[in-house]
């Protein structure tokens, strides 16, 4: 009976410091993550990553792009999907603010996610308003790395290449997205 007893206590002593371990784990989670969540116009937080990413691609006319590519300057980079009604609808303020960011030396790229994203008319409407337009298979590695899951999304990145804001939809690119 005693040791029944001792047992019952033990395993309940254990319980508890697992708990608090659990508790003290979470919250130095939570803290990590907040630095690399960015809320946009619509209160919908995005987690984006913090820099831009290392990554090698092929730009619809065959040049090889990386994230050199994007460095020493402001850069906006937006992601889309073929299967994204809003996607088309965010293209003409997509080049708006590329216009813009062009006209003070930076750049803008434009990586359209889908199956034969590269002959799609969404690669057409974005090839006369974007720096540089990749595009990509269902696979989504770029959009992975940039840490994109929703569509359109956005990031801006200053010359150092740390971003400087990040949303989704067209109400964040409305309300948000400025040339800085």
């Amino acid at each position: 009976m005693v040791l029944a007893v001792v047992g019952l206590v033990l395993v309940g002593v254990v319980g508890v410091l697992n708990l608090a371990i659990l508790l003290v784990v979470l919250r130095k989670w939570r803290e990590g993550d907040a630095a690399a969540l960015l809320t946009d116009a619509s209160g919908i937080r995005v987690r984006t990553i913090d820099r831009i990413p290392n990554f090698s691609a092929r730009a619809l006319d065959g040049t090889p792009v990386t994230e050199r590519a994007l460095l020493g300057k402001e850069a906006l980079v937006g992601f889309f999907s073929l299967t994204c009604k809003a996607c088309r609808d965010a293209v003409p303020l997509f080049a708006d603010h590329a216009e813009r960011l062009r006209a003070t030396g930076g750049t803008s790229l434009a990586v359209v996610h889908g199956i034969d994203a590269a002959g799609s008319d969404l690669v057409v409407m974005l090839r006369d308003a974007m720096d540089i337009v990749i595009a990509e298979d269902e696979k989504a590695e770029l959009s992975r790395r940039y840490g994109a899951k929703h569509y359109p999304t956005y990031a801006w990145y200053d010359s150092n290449g740390r971003v400087t804001s990040a949303g989704v939809g067209v109400a964040a690119l409305r309300t948000e997205m400025a040339v800085p």
